[in-house]
């Protein structure tokens, strides 16, 4: 269902993609993590907590695909995104998915230029805990959360999957990690309805200065600002 100024609704598409958008914040904002498991999940654990510990900012293009029983093929979107820990972040979708995700720190914002709106929601609202991608905002504790198993293994990456504990239907999250740095290479939600999204990132730069006019965002003229009851 797609719904604009004209009806007051709020639009699926950049509920979805909001949701798949905060798998990269992983790269900056993951809590603290559990050194449970066998050697290889420690290992893991251990390159991702220290690249979170070592990364303050963090920019790159971005790639996202999704795939539904409910489509009739791919859909594919790019752009650009930076993030600023803890939980700072401003998505840019080019042309013909048009759209400008921020979060400050305590408000998120969707622009959608198409239908001349702006959907407006706490951050924390947005991503209520115990969620595939809660932990990514800075919103939850993966190893409270989620348990942590190798999926695959080679000489260049890790394959981690991250199941919710206390309740699988809410879906799952795949981790594609590079050796030694535990960079992201591939970040894949699987949703209880068969829904895959996958996101890349290339060109990527972390620590370099963004400046705080990078995650401020004020509503252009004339567009519908909604706030939706709930996500």
């Amino acid at each position: 269902m797609r719904g604009g100024p004209e009806t007051g609704k709020v639009t699926a598409r950049p509920m979805i993609y909001a949701r798949a958008m905060l798998l990269v914040v992983l790269g900056i904002v993951v809590p603290a993590v559990g050194r449970g498991g066998d050697d290889p999940v420690r290992a893991a654990l251990k390159r991702l907590q220290e690249r979170y510990e070592s990364t303050r900012t963090l920019t790159a293009d971005f790639k996202q695909t999704v795939e539904s029983p409910t489509l009739a093929g791919s859909l594919e979107s790019r752009g650009t995104v930076a993030f600023e820990k803890p939980n700072r972040m401003r998505w840019e979708y080019a042309k013909p998915d048009e759209q400008v995700i921020v979060g400050d720190g305590e408000t998120l914002w969707i622009y959608q230029p198409e239908e001349r709106q702006v959907i407006k929601a706490k951050l924390g609202a947005a991503f209520q805990a115990r969620t595939p991608i809660t932990f990514l905002a800075g919103l939850g504790r993966l190893e409270r959360d989620f348990a942590a198993t190798l999926e695959r293994e080679d000489a260049e990456r890790w394959v981690l999957k991250l199941v919710p504990r206390d309740d699988a239907g809410m879906g799952t999250l795949t981790l594609t990690l590079k050796k030694p740095d535990a960079v992201i290479e591939e970040a894949r939600i699987t949703d209880p309805l068969g829904t895959v999204t996958r996101l890349a990132l290339s060109g990527e730069r972390r620590n370099v200065s963004l400046g705080t006019d990078k995650f401020r965002f004020t509503p252009p003229p004339g567009v519908d600002v909604i706030s939706p009851p709930a996500y």
